[in-house]
């Protein structure tokens, strides 16, 4: 399993890293104008998002349009092995953390998010994600009652993943072309 996971992680990886910083701007786009769109951001508040990583989808559009919007927005930082959600009004707040990711410097300002957004490598029909392998954010959604939406380009999204016991899905999956709600989730 570990084998089938690390190979499906470099050949995603590697073609997103071939991808332009215009595709992934324009692409970036469209997907945060879907999320905007969705009933879960129109009635919640507060919203833990990421720091676009290695050409990983850019939230960065919808920071500002929550902000604008009177919502609350955290952005994870990394202590020790886990992810604690702390409050952000001004991305001049995040500075390189782990592996050189944007993030809170202080933890001082933490937050529970409603609705997580989660990045990740691939993800699958069924709404499980591939991360890079650390488990950052399958620790940290199983210690919680959250609605999660994964974010990846189209093409990261193939039929079935390898899973196992401790993989967590998330509730929805937004790439620019569809969105995959997991089955099981009555929203």
């Amino acid at each position: 399993m570990k084998e089938k996971k690390a190979k499906l992680r470099h050949r995603i990886r590697e073609k997103r890293l071939l991808l332009s910083a215009k595709e992934i701007e324009e692409k970036s786009r469209l997907i945060c104008e879907k999320i905007l769109n969705l009933q879960i951001v129109k009635e919640n508040s507060s919203f833990l998002l990421y720091y676009p990583f290695k050409n990983e989808v850019s939230l960065l559009p919808l920071f500002d349009a929550l902000k604008k919007a009177g919502k609350s927005v955290s952005f994870p930082k990394v202590s020790g092995k886990e992810i604690v959600p702390v409050k952000v009004n001004s991305l001049n707040e995040l500075y390189p953390g782990y592996m050189g990711i944007l993030e809170p410097k202080e933890t001082a300002n933490t937050e529970k998010p409603s609705v997580v957004f989660v990045p990740g490598i691939a993800f699958d029909l069924k709404c499980y994600r591939l991360g890079y392998g650390g488990g950052f954010y399958d620790r940290f959604l199983s210690g919680g009652e959250y609605t999660t939406v994964g974010v990846c380009f189209d093409f990261q999204i193939v039929k079935n993943l390898p899973v196992e016991p401790f993989d967590v899905p998330v509730n929805l999956v937004v790439s620019e072309k569809r969105t995959i709600r997991r089955k099981e989730w009555n929203y």
